[in-house]
């Protein structure tokens, strides 16, 4: 393998991505305590996924086009499976814990929600002293299960 800086970046990258997937998919789940919910939410915006997906493939055919080195080409299909895992497969989820949540990779403790509000089509709006969340529930379902352990627990 060549150790150019393409094939460093790429691998650093790849590195990236797998470290978010475990963390997404494993370290949220373990840390913090007990999960006591877990709830999936809607989908926004998988056009940015079709067109990083569509960067790779452009970037691999490139490489392949100009005999480029095969050790780029299989860092790139690394990558390119990585990011379709993480656009196509997994999805977003909120995990609610004994003391706080996780949203978007970060935690937050029951104690900083300020002000929540419930809008007409399905959004739940949590304030905390820094940041907006906003929780796009996939069924009324899911939405009535998050009020609940957010009113047992705040």
């Amino acid at each position: 393998m060549e150790w150019t800086a393409t094939n460093i970046f790429l691998l650093i990258f790849s590195i990236g991505a797998l470290a978010f997937i475990l963390y997404d998919g494993i370290v949220i789940t373990l840390w913090k305590g007990h999960t006591k919910l877990k709830v999936r939410l809607r989908s926004r915006g998988k056009w940015d996924g079709y067109i990083f997906i569509g960067l790779i493939i452009l970037l691999f055919a490139m490489n392949i086009s100009r005999n480029g080195p095969f050790s780029t080409s299989v860092l790139l299909g690394i990558l390119g499976v990585l990011f379709i895992y993480i656009s196509f497969f997994r999805g977003s989820n909120v995990v609610f814990k004994e003391d706080g949540l996780f949203y978007a990779l970060l935690f937050f403790p029951y104690s900083q929600i300020e002000r929540m509000n419930l809008s007409e089509d399905g959004v739940l709006v949590i304030e905390t002293g820094r940041r907006r969340l906003m929780l796009f529930a996939k069924s009324t379902d899911d939405l009535e299960k998050m009020m609940k352990i957010l009113a047992m627990y705040s």
